[in-house]
């Protein structure tokens, strides 16, 4: 009997250990997370250190094998040995830390479900690639400055590389085909996130127009993070559907004209939100994905977008 209850406590202290393994696994992933909040330069800091001891490595081991030794430097003693190797490693350190900032400052390739992802600054319309255009959940084709504005991506791709009757009839056919109602202000009002392609007749090229937010009453866009989200995971699964082994070219979503109702939110904010809906859809493409980056993106700690391989989502 005296056994039986032993083994039974054995068994309740296994429960217990894997309980608390778990949590603390769980607690570790959050640390993680709250620590690039914190240093959202970390992993740029971790790879810097880590060349840094390498390469300090190597030249001990060649210095070694070719038979020099601080201690054969006349008048040179312990402390400014150590001063000597403290200052090199954080000279080096440092232009590590410089040099991976300047090569990832504008562009960077990511691997994310074995899906080639390029992030770059540039103009998406000089990209080469099916290219995404956020419009509103209507498809409004009207530029005026009030329901769409000429600067937006929707409102140049209407006046400078599609037409106007073209996506209106497109729209029509589009809410036909998959019974899409007309709202009480006699418009076909889609689900957000819907992909409906376009080719233009003005250029030739194919637009991938994506339902990324609705109007209010006085025509201003708006959103919050639940329905971002939501929009992007039914989005990645649309433009799967569609893409034909094309490369997709997309802007950074949200950055334009759209309010956020839960409160702002940072251009790095919105790309590791792209990236991590993606990652979650679990979905390959055969083609490269490319976000596009328009405008001063300083803020954007690109180097540390390597973390969302890692898991970090």
């Amino acid at each position: 009997m005296t056994i039986k209850v032993i083994c039974l406590n054995c068994d309740n202290v296994k429960t217990y250990i894997r309980v608390y393994f778990l949590i603390s696994l769980q607690e570790g992933a959050n640390k993680m997370k709250r620590c690039q909040k914190c240093y959202p330069n970390i992993n740029r800091i971790k790879d810097s250190l880590n060349y840094s001891v390498f390469i300090i490595g190597l030249i001990s081991t060649v210095i070694s094998i070719a038979g020099f030794s601080f201690g054969n430097l006349p008048g040179v003693g312990l402390v400014w040995r150590i001063i000597i190797v403290v200052v090199g490693f954080f000279l080096l350190f440092l232009a590590l830390f410089i040099l991976i900032g300047v090569i990832y400052k504008k562009r960077i390739n990511l691997d994310l479900n074995d899906t080639q992802i390029e992030v770059v600054t540039g103009d998406i319309f000089k990209i080469d690639g099916w290219k995404v255009i956020g419009c509103d959940t209507c498809f409004r084709t009207q530029v005026d400055d009030v329901v769409i504005s000429k600067k937006s991506l929707h409102g140049k791709m209407i006046l400078e590389h599609g037409d106007a009757s073209e996506i209106d009839q497109l729209i029509e056919n589009e809410a036909h085909k998959r019974n899409v109602p007309k709202n009480e202000n006699g418009q076909y009002e889609f689900e957000l996130g819907t992909i409906i392609p376009y080719k233009s007749s003005v250029d030739g090229e194919i637009y991938l127009m994506l339902a990324l937010t609705q109007l209010d009453a006085v025509y201003k866009s708006h959103t919050n993070m639940v329905d971002y989200e939501r929009m992007l995971m039914k989005m990645w699964k649309e433009i799967n559907d569609v893409y034909a082994s094309y490369d997709i070219v997309l802007p950074l979503l949200g950055t334009g004209v759209t309010t956020f109702d839960d409160g702002p939110k940072s251009k790095n904010d919105l790309l590791r939100c792209m990236l991590c809906t993606l990652k979650q859809r679990n979905l390959r493409y055969n083609s490269k994905i490319k976000i596009v980056m328009n405008g001063n993106n300083n803020d954007i700690p690109l180097y540390e977008l390597k973390g969302i391989t890692k898991g970090w989502c």
